[in-house]
């Protein structure tokens, strides 16, 4: 009956240790992501300065590279091919695959700008989440080692939140191709052979009006371009609004979520809290006097 006594008052004492530990955890936690969702809301509607950086750098690279042949070029392809007009629609697709790759590059902007808000979260789940004290991860990767440590359900029959939201985060990411590329296409078919946009020779062409025909759709291109993205400037900021207050919405507004937390955490509390640690040793008799003093203080 002593034994059993014992055991029992040690239990009750983990589950004490384990609500105080969890609960500051939980607060400071929700407090630190809310308040940086909250930021991010506010700018939202800004312009992106990455992006921006990144879109400027390319329409100088784009006017200082163009891919346009020379007089020479031309003419030595029309020997080639015996016609102007299939020299000037061959142009026309190579210097639209150059432009295209010019804006491409605008991957790094945007990578950059999702990057840097992810760094932040991450951030906060390492420091107020302790969650550092999981993995050997840093940055950006906390987010799918985490993942990979939350098991597919946490609470018997009921998928997980918590691994489904790191997993979200974890994959996310903001490329040209997928956000803005769709966007910027229609503003190549002045480069394009056969659109109705497109320049036409006429038909006493010359390898002159080839090159000033290419010059004028690129000239165009470029215009079209630029004025498109300009107006697109605040748009990674209002994706990555969108994509974090997901992740909130999944890993601490959802539905059986914070019971999740804690048997997650539950499960690893000797990892992260030094106080499991030490039960067992010297200090487990000092922990359960002072335990008492610890709630009073923190309420």
């Amino acid at each position: 009956m002593i034994a059993l006594d014992l055991a029992t008052h040690d239990d009750i004492y983990r589950f004490a240790l384990f609500e105080v530990q969890f609960k500051e955890l939980w607060y400071s936690l929700t407090n630190s992501l809310e308040e940086l969702l909250k930021e991010l809301r506010q700018k939202r509607e800004a312009v992106d300065i990455d992006f921006k950086k990144q879109v400027e750098a390319i329409f100088q690279a784009c006017r200082s590279h163009t891919g346009i042949p020379s007089i020479q070029e031309i003419e030595q392809r029309f020997c080639l091919e015996k016609s102007y007009a299939v020299v000037y629609e061959k142009y026309l697709n190579e210097i639209r695959a150059h432009l295209s790759k010019h804006l491409s590059s605008l991957d790094s902007g945007l990578e950059r700008s999702l990057e840097k808000v992810k760094l932040q979260v991450a951030q906060i789940l390492i420091d107020k989440g302790q969650l550092g004290k999981l993995t050997q991860a840093q940055g950006i990767e906390v987010f799918e080692a985490i993942a990979t440590q939350i098991p597919n359900e946490l609470i018997p029959g009921i998928p997980s939140q918590l691994k489904y939201g790191f997993q979200t985060l974890a994959k996310f990411q903001l490329s040209y191709r997928g956000f803005l590329q769709y966007r910027i296409r229609k503003c190549l078919d002045g480069l394009t052979p056969n659109e109705p946009e497109t320049l036409k020779l006429s038909p006493s062409s010359s390898a002159e009006q080839v090159l000033l025909n290419l010059k004028i759709a690129y000239a165009e291109a470029i215009t079209k371009c630029e004025r498109a993205l300009k107006g697109l400037l605040c748009e990674p900021n209002q994706v990555i609004y969108a994509i974090v207050e997901e992740f909130l919405d999944s890993i601490l507004r959802a539905k059986n979520v914070e019971s999740e937390w804690r048997i997650f955490l539950q499960d690893a509390r000797e990892q992260i809290w030094q106080e499991f640690q030490d039960l067992g040793d010297s200090s487990y008799t000092a922990g359960k006097e002072n335990l008492h003093f610890v709630n009073v203080r923190r309420n």
